[in-house]
């Protein structure tokens, strides 16, 4: 499947371009959307940048494992187009699978499989935006080889479009897996804290290392208790290995029969949360992070850990401004940064998504917003008001 990606994609970006261009003259913000299923709400006053037409698919190199896809794509259609060709994408954001890929990334939050696979930037070679001072802009390469401007395109993914619309994407694949498994245990916390811990210390790199509250392992059918989730991919002989291994670190635990399609009802449980925040802990102080949440946040719609990378992940049934800058001022004692990865329009512009970073950080986002979006276009406040 090829076609002239460049050539397919500045003709695609033409109406979102000039729309960019319009707003700009204004003195309009924008808010860019996809399918809608994200960010619902725009702020106050913004104009909608409909980017769902880009949802072209001009190149898979299921050779290679690279491909080119329009921002407007919907994960479910990609994950079809790559399976055809022997090939899928190790990107597994919560939501519907009717999500866009643009929107999976400027959200940057991966799921289970960042465990093995790492974040949604590690699965981009380079990228294609429509930028705030209205030109087209193209980072990073479509090959492995060519990596020139890669750190921007890291910039730009998780940025909820602060920078500007993402459009194209050239994306790293993966040859399908022979065996594919998934085996859950649950226990109280305490238990699978320290099953977590054993399977680490014994090396193992399952595809998914993923701890679940309660209230979300009751939604994947495992019962309201915490719950040890471990997904291996690979040969049929590394599967086994790798599952013998956690059956070994699980010993103390409780077996559970994962539901079907367990991963899949993980993404629309994880979805269904109204306000979602990501705390960046150490892996070894996942249970820390989880107790600070509750205490600033109360009530807790769940909690998902992908252990390995300590990714904390927290939905509540709403977030007021004052618990969220309590929560980030509590955490940024152990120098774990808060994302708020979902809110509603007013929480995001009071508290921002990133909040305060530190001083270096901080200088090089306004720096790139100052270059990229020096007007405001693109109505994203990433920063802490």
């Amino acid at each position: 499947m090829r076609a002239e990606a460049g050539a397919v994609a500045e003709a695609a970006v033409a109406a979102p371009l000039a729309a960019v261009r319009e707003a700009a003259a204004d003195a309009a913000a924008l808010h860019p959307r996809g399918s809608g299923q994200w960010w619902p709400d725009a702020p106050p006053g913004a104009r909608i940048l409909d980017l769902s037409s880009l949802d072209h698919i001009p190149r898979v190199d299921a050779a290679d494992l690279v491909a080119t896809v329009g921002a407007g794509c919907r994960l479910d259609r990609l994950t079809d187009a790559l399976g055809a060709r022997g090939c899928w994408l190790a990107l597994d954001p919560p939501g519907p699978s009717s999500r866009t890929l643009g929107g999976a990334l400027a959200a940057g939050g991966g799921g289970p499989l960042a465990a093995l696979f790492g974040p949604p930037r590690d699965q981009v070679l380079g990228l294609s935006m429509i930028a705030g001072n209205g030109t087209f802009v193209r980072v990073g390469g479509r090959v492995v080889k060519n990596v020139a401007g890669f750190d921007l395109a890291k910039a730009v993914i998780g940025a909820h479009g602060g920078f500007g619309a993402i459009v194209e994407v050239h994306l790293r694949l993966r040859a399908r897996a022979q065996a594919d498994r998934t085996a859950a245990w649950t226990g109280p916390r305490e238990a699978v804290a320290a099953a977590g811990a054993r399977l680490m210390a014994a090396g193992a790199l399952p595809a998914a290392f993923e701890v679940l509250h309660p209230a979300l392992a009751a939604a994947l059918g495992l019962g309201p208790q915490w719950a040890l989730l471990v997904r291996a991919l690979g040969t049929a002989a590394a599967v086994d290995e790798e599952l013998a291994a956690a059956h070994d670190a699980a010993r103390a635990l409780a077996g559970a029969a994962p539901a079907s399609g367990a991963w899949t009802a993980w993404r629309q449980a994880v979805g269904e949360w109204p306000a979602v925040l990501r705390i960046g802990a150490d892996p070894a102080a996942w249970t820390d992070a989880c107790a600070l949440a509750a205490d600033h946040l109360g009530t807790v719609a769940g909690a998902s850990v992908t252990v390995p990378r300590g990714t904390v992940r927290v939905g509540a049934p709403g977030v007021t401004p004052a618990a969220l800058r309590a929560l980030r001022e509590a955490a940024a004692r152990h120098r774990w940064p808060v994302t708020l990865e979902r809110a509603d329009a007013a929480t995001r512009a009071a508290c921002g998504l990133w909040g305060a970073l530190d001083p270096g950080v901080e200088r090089l986002t306004r720096a790139l917003r100052q270059t990229f979006d020096p007007n405001g276009v693109f109505a994203v406040p990433l920063l802490a008001a």
